[in-house]
C-alpha cells in the first residue's frame, strides 16, 4: 500500500475544493485567483533545525498575531533554556545576517541550491566565523544594528551542521527558534509544516466560539452578535437546538479557533485552513500555504480587529471585507456572504484544519428573523468610503487617509476635547477610536496653541491613553502645523519633550575585575512609536567606541568585555539621546 504524504493530502484537499469554486465577479483582483499549487515541495530535503528529541511546536505558520500573520513556525525546547544548538536545515551558504534591537533579533538567512532560503531568528550566538565577521562589521560601522550580505559561498554550511545557538533576542518572549522557509526568488514565506518535517501532530483544532455579522450588499459589517457553539459528548460541535434565527438577510460568520499540537497541548497555535459551506457548497475558503509579506497586515481585515482590541479574542472572519486584498482566499461568488430566508433553512458548515489534515467541523441551520430589526447606528461626522483617498480639513486639525487605508466604509467620529493632558499645547483630538484598524499610514496635522517659539524644536504629536506614558509619534513642521504619520486611530495632541533619557546602572560598579558584562537600563518619558526614531546611544571606553547591545523589550543596554579592554583603570562614557535631541551623559571610572 502506498501512503500519501500528509502535506500532499492536505494540499490536494484544499486545492481540490478551490478548483470547484466559481470565479469571483468582483472584490478580489485577478492575481489572487487560485489557479493551482506551485511545483511540488521537496519532501525530506530539509531537516528539523533543532534536536527532534527535545523540540516542541509553540507557534504555527499563519497564526494570528498583532498586525501580522506569523510567517514561520516557532520551535522551543523541552529544556527551555538559551543555548540549544541550531542546525542547518540543508546544505547551502549564509546569504544574509541581521542584528536588530527588536523584531527577529539575531537572524541568519541560509540560501540553498534548490531555490529556497531558510531563516533562523531570535538567535543567541552564531557559529564562530560568523560571530567574528559580524563583530568586525559592527566595530567598523560603530553601530549595533547591522544588515550584512556576505559574498556568496563565504560561509558554506552542511545539512545538520551547528550554525547558531537558540536565543531570546529581538521581540521574542522566551527562548525559541523562529524558523522560516522562503522561495529565494520572491522571498514569499512557505508553511514549513508542508515540508514533511518530523513534528508529529494528531490533535485537531479546538472550536471555541462563533459570531454572526449582519452585512450589506458590499459585505460591510452593519452589526454583530454572539453565536455560542458547544462540543457534544460525541466530540462534534454544534449550536443549541441546531437551528438559529438571525437578524439579517445577508450575514457572515466568524470563528474563534485554536490548534493544539501533540506534545504541547496547552499552546494555542494557529490553524492552517478554514472553509465555510452553505448547503454543502463551498462559499468561503482561506488557507495558509504561503504568505506574501506585503500582505501580512491584512490580518486586521481577516480577523475581527475590534473583538481583539476590546476583549483580546481572535476571531477568523469567514467572509472577505471589501477592502481585503489578501491572496490567501479561494475564488467564490459571494466571498463568504450568506443569504438567509424566512422559511427555508440554510445548512451552515464551518471546517477548520491544521497542516496535518486534522479537521474540526461545526454544522447547524440558519433562518432569517422576521421582521429584521434595523441595526442601531452610532453618531458620526463623516462617511469615508474605503476605495478612495479621504481628506478631512479643519481650522486646527487635518487628516489624510490614502486609498487602501480602510477595509470598509468608515462612519468616522471626531471630537476636540479641551481636557488635554497636562503639558499639552493643543486640545485633545479624538480621532475615531482604536477599535477600528488602519491598513496604511495616514497623515495628521495639528495646530498648536500657545506654544513658545523656543519649544518648537521639542514639539511632538503624542498619542495618549487613560494609563501609561504617552506615545511619541514624532512630528515635523509644515507652516504653522505639526505633522506626522500614524497607523492607529486614537487620541492625539501636541506636547513637548524637554526631558533627557535616564540611564540606570544594573550591572556596573567601580570594581569590574570579576565581571564580564556591564549593563544599564534606559528609559524615556515617552514611549516610542515606529514613526519616530528610537533612542540613540554611543558608548566608549578610554575614548574608543565599544559595542553595546540593546535589548529593546527590556530596555537593557549591555557591553561584554573582550580583549579590547585589558587590566587596569578605564573610563566609560555613555551618551543616550532621544529623537528631540535631549541628551544624557554618564561618565564613570572602573577597574578591570
Amino acid at each position: 500500500m502506498t501512503v500519501m504524504p500528509i502535506w500532499t493530502t492536505t494540499l490536494r484537499v484544499i486545492w481540490g475544493i478551490m478548483a470547484l469554486l466559481p470565479a469571483v465577479s468582483s472584490g478580489i483582483p485577478d492575481r489572487m485567483a487560485a489557479t493551482g499549487p506551485e511545483p511540488p515541495l521537496p519532501l525530506n530535503y530539509f531537516q528539523l533545525p533543532v534536536d527532534p528529541a527535545t523540540a516542541r511546536l509553540s507557534g504555527t505558520f499563519g497564526e494570528l498575531r498583532p498586525d501580522h500573520f506569523h510567517a514561520g513556525i516557532d520551535i522551543s525546547s523541552t529544556r527551555g533554556s538559551i543555548g540549544q544548538p541550531i542546525y542547518a536545515a540543508a546544505d547551502g551558504f549564509i546569504d544574509r545576517i541581521r542584528i536588530q534591537e527588536s523584531g527577529y533579533g539575531n537572524v541568519l538567512y541560509v540560501k540553498h541550491p534548490n531555490g529556497y532560503t531558510t531563516v533562523y531568528a531570535h538567535l543567541d550566538k552564531f557559529m564562530a566565523p560568523v560571530e567574528r565577521y559580524v563583530r568586525e562589521a559592527q566595530y567598523k560601522r560603530e553601530r549595533f544594528e547591522v544588515d550584512l550580505s556576505p559574498p556568496d559561498g563565504a560561509f558554506k554550511v552542511k545539512k545538520g551542521e551547528i550554525i547558531a545557538k537558540m536565543g531570546n533576542s529581538g521581540s521574542s518572549e522566551g527562548p525559541h527558534l523562529h524558523f522560516e522557509i522562503r522561495r529565494s526568488a520572491t522571498q514569499k514565506a512557505l508553511n514549513p509544516l508542508l515540508f514533511d518535517l518530523p513534528i508529529p501532530d494528531q490533535v485537531p483544532p479546538e472550536l471555541r466560539d462563533m459570531k454572526v455579522y449582519v452585512l450589506n450588499e458590499q459585505r460591510e459589517v452593519l452589526s454583530s452578535l454572539a453565536l455560542p457553539i458547544e462540543q457534544r459528548q460525541d466530540g462534534k460541535y454544534g449550536v443549541r437546538g441546531d437551528t438559529v434565527r438571525l437578524p439579517g438577510w445577508r450575514v457572515g460568520f466568524g470563528l474563534k479557533t485554536f490548534d493544539r499540537a501533540t506534545g504541547n497541548p496547552h499552546n494555542q497555535n494557529g490553524i492552517y485552513a478554514l472553509t465555510l459551506m452553505t448547503d454543502d457548497r463551498p462559499v468561503f475558503q482561506w488557507h495558509m500555504a504561503e504568505l506574501d509579506f506585503d500582505e501580512s497586515r491584512y490580518l486586521n481585515a481577516h480577523a475581527d480587529y475590534s473583538a481583539h482590541e476590546r476583549y483580546g479574542a481572535w476571531f477568523h472572519r469567514c467572509f472577505v471585507l471589501p477592502g481585503d486584498r489578501m491572496s490567501n482566499y479561494g475564488r467564490t461568488e459571494s466571498l463568504g456572504a450568506v443569504t438567509l430566508y424566512k422559511d427555508q433553512p440554510v445548512k451552515i458548515t464551518v471546517m477548520a484544519s491544521d497542516s496535518y489534515n486534522n479537521l474540526s467541523t461545526v454544522t447547524f441551520w440558519a433562518l432569517r428573523e422576521d421582521p429584521v430589526p434595523a441595526p442601531a447606528g452610532q453618531p458620526f461626522q463623516f462617511e469615508l468610503p474605503y476605495e478612495v483617498e479621504n481628506r478631512i480639513d479643519m481650522d486646527d486639525f487635518s487628516l489624510v487617509l490614502p486609498k487602501g487605508a480602510l477595509y470598509e466604509t468608515l462612519y468616522f467620529q471626531y471630537s476636540a476635547l479641551p481636557e488635554a493632558p497636562s503639558g499639552a499645547y493643543s486640545p485633545l483630538h479624538r480621532v475615531h477610536n482604536n477599535t477600528e484598524p488602519l491598513h496604511r499610514y495616514c497623515n495628521i496635522a495639528i495646530l498648536p496653541q500657545s506654544l513658545p517659539e523656543n519649544l518648537r524644536p521639542k514639539a511632538i504629536i503624542a498619542r495618549t491613553s487613560g494609563n501609561g506614558r504617552p506615545v511619541n509619534c514624532g512630528g515635523t513642521w509644515r507652516n504653522e502645523r505639526l505633522e506626522t504619520r500614524v497607523r492607529e486611530f486614537g487620541d492625539y495632541c501636541v506636547m513637548v519633550d524637554t526631558t533627557p533619557p535616564s540611564i540606570t546602572p544594573i550591572g556596573f560598579n567601580a570594581d569590574m575585575r570579576r565581571k564580564h558584562i556591564l549593563a544599564f537600563r534606559l528609559r524615556d518619558n515617552f514611549r516610542i512609536d515606529g514613526t519616530a526614531d528610537n533612542l540613540r546611544y554611543r558608548g566608549t571606553i578610554d575614548g574608543k567606541w565599544v559595542l553595546f547591545e540593546f535589548d529593546r523589550k527590556r530596555a537593557r543596554l549591555s557591553h561584554t568585555f573582550d580583549a579590547r579592554t585589558g587590566p587596569g583603570e578605564h573610563t566609560l562614557r555613555l551618551v543616550v539621546t532621544d529623537d528631540r535631541g535631549n541628551e544624557t551623559v554618564l561618565e564613570r571610572k572602573f577597574n578591570r
